[in-house]
């Protein structure tokens, strides 16, 4: 608890903040070791609605872009956001600053690396559902077309496979994207592949 204030009624938390803001461009490893630090304190569901409302989010997200092509970096942002996402209020901001198309975006990127997939997938699936109002978002067809694509490029993958799963499920409750998974040209290769695993 102790812990807890200093970092949150002190200048802590807005100097990672402003660290990360300061050498956004100059430095992966601050921006990865930031991220590092925002999903640590995540983890106590009591201060994701201080990081959301403190810019955490957005700081987070404006390192995603600015150096997207970091494996390191990208899981590390990815973890922290994965947790922030099942805060309502994190929800709300993430779904604002159009968190689902870069992370969306990120996914088709990083293919190959099971973390980022996996850990993009569970976001997805969070942001897609509003608990509050138990109504599920219609998305993209990128997002469908990026979840399907981890399922089938990681075969050997169970975190992959078990947030792939997750994400459809969620996403299939609502009847647009229930349709646009149908519609997807890879839908009958996942319904293929799951076949194939219970054989």
């Amino acid at each position: 608890e102790n812990k807890r204030k200093i970092i949150f009624e002190g200048l802590t938390f807005n100097a990672i903040i402003e660290a990360m803001q300061i050498y956004r461009e100059r430095s992966t490893d601050i921006q990865t070791r930031a991220c590092g630090v925002l999903w640590s304190l995540s983890m106590d569901p009591k201060d994701r609605k201080h990081i959301a409302q403190g810019d955490g989010c957005q700081a987070i997200l404006s390192a995603m872009l600015e150096h997207s092509d970091d494996d390191a970096l990208q899981a590390m942002a990815l973890g922290s956001l994965k947790v922030l996402s099942f805060d309502n209020i994190a929800k709300s901001t993430l779904r604002l600053k159009g968190t689902m198309s870069i992370v969306t975006d990120i996914m088709q990127k990083h293919i190959r690396n099971p973390t980022i997939q996996s850990e993009g997938c569970v976001i997805l699936g969070n942001l897609a559902v509003d608990n509050a109002n138990q109504f599920v978002f219609p998305v993209s067809e990128g997002v469908v077309h990026a979840v399907i694509r981890a399922m089938l490029n990681h075969p050997d993958s169970l975190e992959v496979h078990e947030a792939t799963c997750f994400t459809l499920i969620s996403l299939a409750s609502s009847t647009v994207n229930m349709e646009m998974i149908r519609r997807n040209a890879m839908t009958e290769d996942v319904g293929n592949f799951i076949f194939t695993l219970l054989r």
